[in-house]
């Protein structure tokens, strides 16, 4: 069996695994309302494992080990801080993406508020900006990208990424990490170190667990009902659920952080091929997408994943506007 046929029944068995254990924790929910009084904190757990063990799982029946598919480099502090700074001018695009997405779901985003809302600080780094980026970077940068990236490495950064804003399951954060995934990819290859893009990835959840979190003092001061503002947030998509000056005014603004987008993104660009040179790989990284194989990337257990996931969030997004 290929290594591509292989890891996609990966993804495919954590897409099953993902999908029936949200189920499954939601009907014990239902049977047992004792349950839904843990610390939210046991639920992100639970939702990182369903992701790590299947991955643990396939390296060990394959007898991979770990370090194979876990590129590591040492990076030094420069490169580091230049990850940082890259990141946060990336951070422009993926404002304007995830506006996009909202005018037809906002779901993800307001659970994610939700969750975090009145929860101990420190816990939510860990598990909310940590965690997840370690574990998700393990999958998707480690397993999946460098069994894909031994075929051709433009659509294994491509798919790698596609697949990681799947694994999100919901439309509104769909796009933006698909987006997320190909420049975590690229951050890889630019190092040569999956710790770079586990760093960008934190800084990110990082970021959005500190904004979160200073929500409530930003609505003291200028005098804002928190709960009245969070109840707002209906689900739906903004543009079913505003008037149409509101929607020409949140239209405005898409457009107005699209022109700082374009301009941040290029200087990310910048910044990148100053990180490949730091780290001696910028003639690797101009030179990488003339290599590999003629080995495919799709196979029937990832168009089978696949089809589940935009079942799923198809799925969801009808609930979501027979409710708006």
């Amino acid at each position: 069996m290929s290594q591509n046929k292989s890891v996609n029944r990966l993804f495919l068995a954590v897409v099953m695994i993902y999908i029936g254990g949200s189920f499954g924790l939601s009907m014990l929910t239902a049977w047992i309302p004792a349950l839904s009084e843990l610390p939210i904190y046991v639920s992100l757990l639970i939702s990182q494992s369903l992701i790590f063990v299947p991955c643990f799982v396939y390296c060990k029946a394959k007898h991979i080990r770990i370090l194979e598919l876990v590129p590591y480099r040492k990076i030094g502090p420069s490169t580091i801080v230049l990850i940082v700074i890259c990141t946060y001018l990336m951070y422009p695009l993926i404002v304007v993406l995830n506006a996009v997405s909202m005018l037809f779901s906002n779901s993800g985003t307001a659970s994610v508020m939700e969750m975090m809302q009145g929860q101990s600080l420190i816990l939510n780094v860990l598990f909310m900006a940590l965690l997840p980026a370690c574990v998700e970077e393990f999958m998707f940068r480690g397993v999946l990208f460098q069994t894909y990236r031994k075929s051709k490495m433009l659509p294994a950064i491509l798919l790698s990424g596609f697949l990681f804003g799947c694994m999100h399951l919901n439309l509104n954060q769909f796009i933006y990490a698909f987006a997320l995934g190909v420049y975590l990819a690229f951050l890889v290859e630019a190092t040569g170190s999956i710790f770079s893009s586990m760093i960008a990835h934190f800084t990110l959840n990082f970021t959005s667990v500190m904004m979160t979190s200073a929500l409530p003092y930003l609505y003291d001061i200028m005098g804002i009902n928190q709960e009245v503002e969070l109840q707002q947030v209906q689900p739906g998509g903004y543009a079913a659920t505003m008037e149409s000056v509101q929607l020409a005014g949140f239209l405005i603004g898409i457009m107005f952080w699209l022109v700082i987008a374009i301009g941040s993104t290029c200087a990310a660009i910048g910044l990148y091929i100053a990180i490949c040179k730091i780290n001696g790989r910028w003639a690797y990284v101009k030179g990488m997408f003339k290599r590999g194989s003629r080995e495919r990337l799709i196979t029937v257990p990832l168009a089978l994943g696949l089809v589940l996931v935009f079942a799923f969030m198809g799925f969801s997004l009808y609930l979501e506007w027979a409710v708006a």
